[in-house]
């Protein structure tokens, strides 16, 4: 346990468990971390010296959902699981959080960093919250952006802290809160500057000892009668009152499992909740939907991410660029939002950039948007997508490795995902605005030729760029199961 868990007994009876995994930037819900977490719920049971727990974290983050290789293997075992082995090995962490929420001996969150999907499950099951005062971190529960719901009690415990149309906006939506409005909310209790944050947390834990665990006491809007009976018309007026038209809510099944699971889980004990919860996070686990957008919005965006960055060491020291034309207005616009010296050069082509390396090599490539029709051209080309649900997408066409190095750094400081393909003009362009169908032609033809590079990130970066629907995880991977 303490490999992941470091802990530090004061005298006054509060135990803090900093959550520290060792080579990881980040902390993430894995296997091994929920054993550690067992472990340490069985010490604080049976320690009498320990009379509450302040869990924190090790890190400038604090915990950051759930670890890729476990997602991954949830993911294969929907495949050939029965439903109660699934329930067993998917629910562990929502039963952990509910045995953490009832101990006769008071556990407090002080949430130091970024706290999403089941890092901010673990601060909700504790007896109380504490948050740093940091506007930069992110609060929420992202999941419904992959086709899931948040399966340790996020479902639950929000509609009893903030409130029924508060949450409901917070899980249909996946967007992410600062400390302040999480404050506002009830979902924290407070919000205090970070040098406090671990004394404050400890003076409330000791406040606590000897209370046990009420959930009146907890739970401002516990009674719930702010939630309607379910019923399918029902649930779908409920996502249609935050922004889920009724096409999206018959495409993406997550929609509908979250609102059935808030509605079907008010007014029940927490043990009895999130088991309803579960029964519909598996609902969505065996639905080739979540399959396909955990595949290419989680795992597969996040292996681009990294196979296709910049390689170490390549950098760029300064810009040129021609005259910019209207049609190409966001190229102006992203690059006056970068960092970079930058100077116009008449010289240059109209739509044209030049990326000066700091080996002071030159590369040129000739800029695009999205929004055009696909040209067949001499130059390289630079494809710039518009920022979309899931990020941004460069494709680079044409380029060599040198050029196309560099083109990633450029991709780093624009936010976007540098996707090289060979042309010889743009797929995401050819992609754009034909019926599911014929881009799955599209895209098994470009993904069969030499220097395409891997089928998955053609998946990744349509869905990125927007020009594939997120429900299909890309127009290879829908093909895929249509051959199923």
């Amino acid at each position: 346990m303490d490999d992941l868990i470091r802990t530090t007994l004061g005298s006054d009876g509060v135990l803090v468990a900093a959550i520290d995994m060792p080579g990881r930037t980040m902390n993430v819900f894995s296997s091994d971390l929920m054993e550690a977490l067992e472990a340490l719920m069985d010490r604080v049971d049976t320690d009498p010296a320990v009379r509450s727990v302040v869990v924190t974290s090790g890190k400038p983050s604090f915990l950051a959902g759930a670890d890729l290789a476990m997602v991954r293997g949830y993911c294969d075992a929907a495949r050939h699981s029965s439903h109660d082995r699934m329930f067993e090995s998917c629910g562990r962490l929502g039963r952990e959080f509910v045995r953490l929420e009832a101990s006769a001996k008071p556990w407090v969150a002080a949430v130091n960093g970024l706290a999403l999907g089941g890092g901010l499950e673990l601060a909700l099951a504790c007896q109380a919250r504490l948050v740093a005062d940091d506007p930069r971190i992110q609060l929420g529960v992202p999941e419904v952006r992959w086709g899931l719901l948040p399966g340790a009690g996020g479902t639950q415990r929000l509609p009893r802290l903030a409130g029924f149309e508060p949450a409901m906006e917070l899980l249909l939506s996946g967007r992410s809160i600062a400390p302040a409005d999480a404050v506002r909310l009830g979902i924290f209790a407070r919000a205090v500057p970070a040098a406090r944050l671990l004394d404050d947390a400890k003076a409330l834990a000791q406040a606590l000892h000897g209370q046990p665990y009420d959930a009146h006491a907890k739970f401002a809007k516990l009674d719930q009668q702010d939630v309607p009976a379910h019923s399918e018309e029902e649930a779908r007026a409920i996502a249609a009152r935050h922004g889920v038209g009724a096409e999206d809510f018959d495409l993406y099944p997550a929609y509908s499992a979250i609102v059935d699971s808030v509605l079907e889980g008010a007014r029940l004990p927490l043990a009895k909740a999130t088991a309803i919860e579960m029964n519909q996070f598996l609902r969505l686990m065996f639905n080739p939907v979540a399959g396909r957008m955990v595949r290419t919005l989680f795992l597969e965006r996040l292996r681009a991410e990294r196979e296709l960055a910049a390689p170490a060491g390549v950098g760029i020291e300064r810009v040129a660029v021609g005259r910019i034309s209207e049609a190409r207005r966001a190229w102006a616009e992203v690059l006056a939002g970068i960092k970079l010296p930058q100077a116009t050069d008449d010289s240059l082509p109209v739509d044209t950039l030049e990326l000066i390396d700091q080996q002071g090599t030159r590369h040129r490539a000739a800029l695009r948007v999205l929004d055009e029709a696909p040209a067949a051209a001499g130059a390289l080309l630079a494809v710039l997508a518009p920022v979309g649900p899931y990020g941004r997408v460069l494709e680079v066409v044409r380029a060599d490795d040198a050029t196309g190095a560099a083109l990633a750094a450029l991709a780093a400081r624009l936010r976007a995902l540098p996707w090289r393909t060979p042309g010889p003009t743009s797929v995401l362009q050819r992609l754009r605005d034909q019926p599911l169908g014929e881009q799955a032609r599209i895209a098994r033809e470009c993904s069969a030729q030499p220097g395409a590079g891997d089928p998955a990130f053609l998946d990744v970066a349509a869905c990125l760029a927007g020009v594939t629907p997120a429900w299909t995880g890309g127009p290879l991977s829908w093909l895929a199961d249509q051959a199923k």
